[in-house]
């Protein structure tokens, strides 16, 4: 549940009893291993400045010290720097009261608070590290931090405080705040190590379906540095788990606390609550007006099943474990659905997790990424935009027309936005990814739009040429001319971009005639147009019914229908459609900064590495020793890819000097044997030039040299490619 003041009950767990600290440290522990006043705070941006970034929801967190203030006690910190922060005294939630925020400046600063509580510090700047000193009072209190504490340090410092205000448990991030008694009481073998690693790996594969990353060298899809609060609520006379401004809070009352500290019950809760914090407002609509119960508890369990699913990798999840799929097989079967008025959470849920069941882990961190990409003045603000977008975006990222799926779901597209899907001309969906579950996967079939796609053919009549074979009509139909058993018949279909396909489907002529049904065939597949090769072949039978050919997944941008045999001597065929059972593919250039680069042949001043640096005035060249061929420039990636091509960037300093000529690409999966994908010529200018080749993988690119322009080779920059 969210909720920025209410408590809201959302799950309830069986009490547990456990004994006070029956283990003791068993090596003598200083003070100055279990307490600390000395910090040094990165900057981390601030809570509502990261909120933004997201598009998310706020929530105000601080870094933990493990200090206690007294009401009215003055504690003194100096700041080192030139840079602004913050301090906060007190937790809301843990306390009856909102914590005392403060501004600190660089040097001594003398702080107080009337209602006293936990001290916390926040580098809200975004760059830079500021060392804090707490130089004057305040007390310890058990303050555990992974990486630096051990359960022996835990154990001592429980013992040694145990009449603690509050315990502070640290991971790299998320940090606890909770009572001691519940510590004592909850935490499994008085051991916080595995309790803060499950919380880290929860908050990493939330990052992860959200498209976060903490090395993601894009700024705007990079984890926050901010930590995670979860807050025990002692106060509070009733069970509650909800989500705020303060972070995940869990009561005392009713042992709401006890999964959020026992590491054997860590679950649902934790991670529902967590998921608050991480939903992005531009497609989480309310739907008020219609009688729905909106989405708020419907998106934030995208992040609970992602946790879920991760840290508990062998369990059913629960949309199979408390008959969820069952109840929205029930409500698809229904007539005049509506989904904006649905009063079931967990059904609508099951929508949601059918498009990651079908598009794969990456289509959900890809629609994060998208709606950050969107300038804020251009998201959509009120629940009908935001549903429209949402189905239009759905799309652009499935890279398939989804259209049917929202139809069977009862989430309607308007006209408008019906037009548009339509106009990005993805293959469209036929396949029912609404039957889906965890345990019953369906393969998003769908069929490539014929909008852009060209059609020839080697033989062809005036009133049946080969763009009949496309044109979206069944009572129209290529027929080869009528000069009968000029084998073989070629129908060429160009398909406008390069895709991803696996099936080919045939419909014979609908006319009545058995004239041309294709009886004996071949399938080709080329990504140039120029080099062909045969994936399928078989025969079909002497009916009107529509045929299928289906193949391994292959990339082609050409695909070409051989006719070895023809009723009565011709070929003819109505409609043919070209099906993906795979998101379309659209090649894209690799990045570079994970590459290296290596050559058999180089000066000082001209490296390999300088062909992938991403300068055009910085260039590879081979030593000044000239005719030493072949000369080998090779790439190494950082794995595994689908590649289909290469472009080279001659030196952009006007000198010919190394100029590629003559060229053969081998590629290898293990950097020892190669295979040539690609061998050519090309012009002695300074224009980019580009092999193109049948997608291979590789992990390892090398161009071969075999005449470069006075005995050299160079190159200013080399993209690869790839899926």
């Amino acid at each position: 549940m969210f909720a920025t003041s209410a408590i809201l009950a959302t799950t309830l767990f069986e009490p547990i009893m456990t004994n006070n600290l029956a283990v003791h440290a068993e090596t003598a522990q200083t003070a100055t291993q279990l307490e600390q006043r000395e910090f040094d705070l990165p900057g981390t941006g601030s809570f509502s400045d990261e909120a933004k970034r997201e598009k998310r929801g706020e929530q105000k967190n601080y870094m933990p010290t493990g200090i206690y203030v007294k009401p009215n006690e003055q504690v003194t910190i100096t700041v080192s720097g030139t840079q602004k922060i913050r301090a906060i005294i007190g937790t809301h939630q843990y306390d009856k009261e909102w914590g005392k925020e403060i501004d600190l400046s660089p040097g001594s600063n003398t702080i107080s608070s009337p209602n006293g509580g936990v001290l916390g510090l926040d580098n809200f700047q975004s760059t830079g590290t500021v060392k804090v000193q707490v130089t004057q009072g305040g007390s310890p209190i058990p303050f555990f931090e992974l990486g630096k504490h051990t359960k022996e340090d835990w154990v001592a410092m429980m013992n040694k405080y145990p009449d603690a205000y509050a315990v502070q448990l640290k991971s790299e991030r998320a940090v606890l705040t909770v009572t001691r008694d519940s510590a004592n009481k909850y935490i499994v073998n008085q051991d916080p190590v595995p309790l803060l690693n499950k919380y880290d790996e929860m908050i990493r594969e939330q990052d992860k379906i959200s498209g976060l990353s903490e090395t993601e060298p894009n700024p705007l899809h990079r984890s926050t540095r901010r930590i995670w609060a979860f807050v025990e609520n002692p106060n509070a006379q009733s069970w509650g788990m909800y989500a705020g401004l303060d972070g995940a809070v869990f009561t005392t009352a009713g042992e709401a606390i006890k999964s959020t500290l026992n590491v054997n019950e860590f679950g649902w809760g934790q991670m529902h609550e967590a998921g608050h914090a991480r939903q992005q407002y531009p497609w989480t609509w309310w739907e008020d007006t219609t009688g729905g119960i909106g989405m708020v508890d419907v998106t934030v369990n995208l992040y609970s099943l992602a946790a879920y699913k991760k840290v508990y990798p062998n369990k059913p999840t629960r949309l199979e474990t408390e008959g969820d799929y069952t109840r929205a097989f029930a409500y698809l079967k229904q007539t005049n659905k509506d989904y904006t008025r649905l009063q079931d959470h967990f059904v609508k849920l099951v929508m949601l997790w059918q498009l990651h069941l079908a598009y794969g882990d990456e289509f959900y961190p890809n629609l994060h990424k998208l709606y950050r990409e969107i300038p804020e003045d251009q998201l959509p603000k009120t629940d009908e935009d935001k549903i429209q977008a949402f189905i239009y975006n759905t799309s652009k990222i499935a890279k398939q027309n989804v259209l049917p799926f929202f139809d069977q779901w009862g989430l309607k597209a308007t006209q408008e936005t019906r037009q548009k899907v339509e106009a990005l001309n993805n293959p469209t969906l036929i396949a029912p990814i609404w039957e889906a579950t965890d345990a019953k996967s369906v393969k998003p079939l769908a069929v490539l739009s014929k909008k852009i796609m060209k059609a020839s053919a080697n033989s062809e009549e005036a009133t049946g040429s080969a763009s009949k074979a496309i044109d979206g009509k069944t009572d129209t139909f290529w027929h080869s001319s009528w000069t009968s058993n000029q084998y073989p018949y070629n129908l060429t279909l160009e398909l406008g971009d390069t895709r991803t396909i696996s099936q080919l489907a045939y419909l014979p002529r609908q006319d009545g005639s058995e004239n041309g049904r294709i009886l004996t065939y071949n399938i080709y597949t080329s990504v140039d147009g120029v080099k062909y090769d045969k994936i399928s072949s078989g025969t079909w039978e002497n009916n009107s019914n529509k045929k299928n050919a289906i193949f391994d997944p292959v990339t082609a941008k050409y695909v070409k229908v051989e006719v070895t045999n023809g009723k009565n001597g011709f070929a003819s065929a109505a409609e043919v459609d070209i099906l993906t059972d795979s998101p379309s593919v659209k090649p894209y250039v690799l990045p570079k900064n994970t590459m290296k680069a290596s050559a058999n042949s180089e000066e000082s001043s001209g490296s390999a590495s300088k062909a992938i640096d991403g300068k055009t005035d910085t260039f590879w060249h081979s030593s000044w020793t000239p005719n030493q061929y072949p000369y080998n420039l090779t790439l190494e990636l950082d794995k595994n890819q689908t590649i289909s091509k290469v472009d080279y960037l001659p030196r952009q300093d006007g000198s010919e000097n190394g100029r590629i000529l003559g060229y053969s690409i081998y590629t290898s999966v293990d950097g020892i044997k190669f295979e040539k994908a690609s061998s050519g010529t090309w012009g002695n200018n300074s224009d980019k030039k580009t092999a193109t080749f049948n997608p291979v993988t590789a992990k390892y690119v090398k161009i071969e040299v075999t005449n470069g322009q006075n005995g050299f080779a160079s190159a200013a920059e080399v993209d690869i490619w790839g899926y």
